[in-house]
């Protein structure tokens, strides 16, 4: 597992790779401008997800290799809050837990897997991700692992013509969710995984307390976005569709342009909720602040996957670069903005921890 450290103190970048039990610095350096990568996270494997739990102070329970508190920030705490570090001082701002299913027609063969975007996070921010891919049991102390939550299919893959097997949730861990949100929690819900109605009805339950809510069956008139390419072009962009409708005033909008949809859910919100993300009369993303917590509800999971946001096998498919070719600079480089969409969207989430960063070149801060 790769882990990025960030020294707050010095602004100094250390990425670790562990093997085994042993943990060797690959990669350190004091300039802002160089980057911190040093290769892939190995894939996830169940619930606790992947096994690597480092070294150090590094939380072991269940095995998901979260950073411990080093004080009593974070979420339930106060914003801006200090790194967490481990006995040989490896730090990482916020723990983001991925709970859910990962998306099963996003990624395109090649260029990305199901889990790029914990392996992106690893590799290039100051959070240290960890995924469950089969249903956890929900504790006040699993969820005091982390600051950030970000939920995905709740539901076990039956197949493109038979609804997914919904996990099921205890009013008590129900309970122990919505407690952690109202103690500082952030929570980012994705959805538009599967064609069926049943899809969102997990997220919504948890998610009741908010007011923000998943509508419509995805191909009905409550669908977020059309699920066809609109031309031959949209291969070249992964065969996404441009969503645009930002609105400039929410801290999540900034900079953002467009990012690439695929079906996907529109929301329903309650009065003082405050719009990311709309199309026409429909709304595609919004957010509350539920006490001291944030909850940030997305139409669609395509944000996910690296091939919105690279791309790179695309420019010889697509001919990129030829003028005389129609999709000449269709590309999702070009296009879209997805590690601005996530940088922007954690950041709101972890309620603007100052230690928290990603870096990309094509991020905006």
């Amino acid at each position: 597992m790769t882990w990025l450290s960030y020294l707050s103190s010095a602004r100094t970048w250390v990425a670790l790779t562990a093997v085994g039990s042993a943990v060797l610095a690959t990669n350190a350096c004091s300039s802002q401008d160089a980057s911190p990568r040093s290769g892939n996270i190995p894939g996830d494997s169940g619930a606790g997800a992947a096994s690597n739990t480092g070294a150090g102070n590094v939380n072991a329970v269940g095995s998901t290799g979260v950073m411990l508190d080093s004080n009593n920030n974070g979420a339930g705490g106060t914003a801006p809050r200090d790194p967490r570090c481990d006995a040989e001082g490896n730090c990482s701002c916020i723990n983001i837990g991925m709970i859910g299913r990962l998306g099963t027609y996003g990624a395109v063969p090649g260029q990305d897997g199901i889990s790029a975007l914990e392996t992106w996070l690893n590799a290039n921010s100051s959070a240290a991700v960890q995924s469950y891919l089969t249903k956890p049991t929900l504790t006040p102390e699993l969820l005091a692992n982390y600051d950030v939550i970000i939920l995905q299919a709740l539901e076990d893959w039956n197949g493109e013509t038979v609804p997914g097997t919904q996990w099921q949730f205890s009013a008590d861990e129900k309970a122990a969710f919505e407690a952690w949100v109202r103690a500082g929690g952030g929570v980012i819900a994705l959805t538009g995984y599967s064609p069926f109605p049943d899809e969102a009805m997990t997220a919504n339950a948890f998610l009741g307390f908010s007011g923000l809510k998943y509508a419509g069956l995805t191909g009905s008139g409550d669908t977020a976005l059309e699920g066809s390419c609109a031309d031959e072009c949209c291969y070249c962009l992964g065969n996404s569709i441009p969503t645009t409708g930002w609105v400039a005033a929410h801290p999540i909008s900034a900079n953002l342009t467009a990012v690439g949809s695929y079906y996907g859910r529109t929301l329903t919100a309650p009065a003082g909720a405050e719009t990311v993300l709309t199309q026409g009369t429909k709304l595609l993303g919004a957010t509350v602040q539920v006490e001291a917590g944030r909850v940030f509800m997305f139409h669609d999971e395509w944000v996910t996957y690296t091939s919105q946001w690279d791309g790179t096998d695309l420019e010889n498919d697509c001919r990129y670069g030829d003028p005389n070719n129609a999709c000449n600079d269709i590309h999702p480089t070009l296009t879209y903005q997805v590690p601005q969409f996530w940088y922007n969207a954690l950041k709101w989430a972890s309620g603007n921890v100052a230690c928290f960063d990603i870096r990309d070149p094509d991020i905006i801060k």
